[in-house]
């Protein structure tokens, strides 16, 4: 036993930790902050001296907590540490030393945390194709029993009709909810010759597998949580007025708590498939429309479940009926448990732990979320940044795409830079050792000694630059003149720089950084950027006073034939 003032204590706590106003909505929230207090309790009644309310506790129980915790493993470690910090952090009844020793230490990491990896398209496929053929079985049974229902309250079943019997006991189940009993409560053996309660509302009720169908097809095709999904109401808005040519909508009043009391309640659309994109996913399945559409499956469920709706009382989309294991007044279900999910698996060959020899995937509420989200690859009921950072960060397909991308970009900028440099500069050094040593000089360059001396002597300038063989264009006819305009000599593969073309290059780039203050950004980044970027590469490799000296040297001549070039006028017409 504790004192009375620690237990006054715990339980103003773990009442403020659970209050309307907390994140704390649901009873297993509630739990989890329960049981460290449990704990706690344990922990304080072994001390000496006794702890009698949070004034007894100090900075050193504290750290002999983290040292009690000592010996578990580190996630169960990290989790009663972590919500000790949620119970203690703002309690003000605790010195400021005790809530300081709260953050002494580091969380212990969780080296093994779960992943939850996306099902591959033949994983996704079996288990879409299970989950169809279950809606589609279930529709096709509710509506014959509605159709048999109808056809005999207009009379058109006479008494000695085969389906009289079941058609009549359909009727009272449809408007009591029951069937009719013997003096002991017992169903009536009339009732138990077409198979008893179970077999009669089956033909209007879904079952808890087929809830448990829908609302996984749901949460494949929505990408929402399971649990989010199981809570949807029956009652929902369509702005689209249901009118044809309409994208279709219906807005639903959805709940997920864990987004906190500010941000619980929220609108969730459920679209339909456009037509554009229903013809491209067309398959052999006749009704490929109905089961990619989350609009037209969510419709389908609140049709078969107003019986069940009507009688349980309450407003939810998931509805239906149990005809074992569950007192009368509890046999009309509602919503969707995840525990069910397993029992859905098993009949249908799917594991329940781990995969089969032959790689089939057990099925998994947050498998299909999380395989939806990476598909869609945008936010379902959360932020943009809990979508990286949560859903994407930890999928194995993801992290390979963007490395691909993210490569792919490197590349294209090393490709870019090395196209804006792709120009050799044939140095001071190179040129007057052509002069003495003129194999040598072809050599260090790489050219034929007679196109070196070409080069040098200005025999094949193309205004900026000097061509290695104007016949031999990249874009043009081979044997044919180049047809480029001379400014794309910067970024050809046959074009060198030499020293006496400097003042030309500085020219040009004097001209074009004039020219840029006077046009719109667009049309001097589609027309000019890569010219200026690769000039100042070429008189990048000449110091300020070589660039100085050569506005100097620029003549008349040159000066014009810069003018030429930068209005288009030395371009062939």
């Amino acid at each position: 036993m504790i004192d009375e003032g620690l237990q006054r204590w715990f339980a103003a706590v773990f009442a403020a930790r659970t209050s309307n106003r907390s994140e704390v909505t649901r009873l297993g929230g509630a739990t989890s902050l329960y049981a460290p207090l449990s704990w706690l309790a344990r922990f304080f009644a072994a001390q000496t001296p006794a702890v009698r309310g949070p004034g007894d506790v100090t900075a050193d129980h504290v750290r002999a907590l983290w040292t009690h915790t000592e010996g578990r493993n580190n996630a169960s470690q990290r989790d009663i540490l972590h919500r000790l910090r949620l119970l203690w952090r703002d309690d003000e009844q605790l010195s400021d030393e005790v809530r300081a020793a709260l953050y002494e230490q580091r969380l212990p990491e969780v080296t093994s945390a779960a992943e939850v990896p996306e099902y591959d398209d033949v994983s996704m496929q079996r288990i879409m194709t299970a989950l169809r053929h279950d809606v589609r079985v279930a529709r096709d049974r509710l509506r014959a029993g509605q159709a048999l229902l109808a056809r005999f309250r207009a009379g058109q079943i006479p008494a000695g009709d085969p389906d009289h019997d079941l058609a009549s006991l359909l009727d009272i189940f449809e408007r009591t909810g029951d069937l009719p009993r013997a003096a002991g409560g017992w169903i009536a053996s009339s009732a138990r010759k077409v198979g008893g309660i179970a077999e009669i509302a089956g033909h209007v009720c879904l079952t808890s597998r087929e809830l448990t169908a829908f609302c996984l097809l749901l949460t494949a095709l929505t990408a929402e949580n399971f649990g989010t999904v199981a809570a949807w109401p029956a009652v929902h808005y369509r702005p689209d007025a249901d009118m044809d040519g309409v994208a279709g909508v219906a807005l639903i009043e959805a709940s997920k708590p864990r987004r906190g009391p500010e941000r619980q309640y929220m609108v969730t659309p459920v679209e339909d498939v456009p037509e554009e994109l229903a013809a491209i996913l067309a398959d052999d399945d006749p009704e490929h429309r109905l089961f990619r559409s989350p609009l037209k499956v969510y419709l389908l469920l609140v049709e078969l479940t107003q019986l069940a709706r009507r009688h349980g009382g309450h407003d939810l989309a998931l509805a239906g009926f149990r005809s074992t294991g569950a007192p009368k007044d509890g046999r009309w279900t509602r919503g969707a448990d995840a525990k069910n999910i397993a029992r859905w698996s098993a009949p249908h060959g799917f594991p329940t732990k781990a995969p089969t020899t032959e790689g089939v995937e057990p099925v998994e509420a947050g498998r299909l979320r999380q395989t939806g989200i990476e598909r869609k690859r945008r936010p379902v009921a959360h932020t943009r940044a809990t979508m990286n950072d949560h859903y994407l960060s930890r999928s194995e397909t993801v992290a390979s795409q963007s490395r691909t991308v993210v490569a792919d970009a490197l590349r294209a900028q090393v490709a870019a830079a090395r196209k804006r440099r792709s120009v050799p500069v044939l140095l001071a050094s190179l040129v007057e050792r052509a002069a003495t040593d003129p194999h040598g000089a072809a050599r260090e360059a790489g050219l034929d000694p007679q196109i070196l001396q070409r080069l040098v002597t200005g025999q094949q300038d193309t205004v900026l630059t000097g061509c290695v063989d104007h016949r031999k264009s990249p874009t043009g006819q081979p044997g044919q003149p180049c047809p480029e305009s001379f400014l794309s000599c910067l970024g050809c593969e046959n074009a060198r720089a030499l020293p006496h073309q400097l003042p030309l290059q500085v020219a040009a780039l004097d001209q074009l950084n004039t020219l840029r203050a006077h046009i719109d950004p667009a049309t001097w980044a589609a027309r000019h950027q890569m010219h200026q970027e690769r000039l100042e590469d070429l008189v990048g490799h000449y110091r300020e006073a070589e660039q100085h000296q050569a506005r100097q040297d620029l003549t008349e001549r040159q000066h014009k034939m810069i003018n030429d070039l930068m209005a288009g006028r030395m371009d062939l017409r």
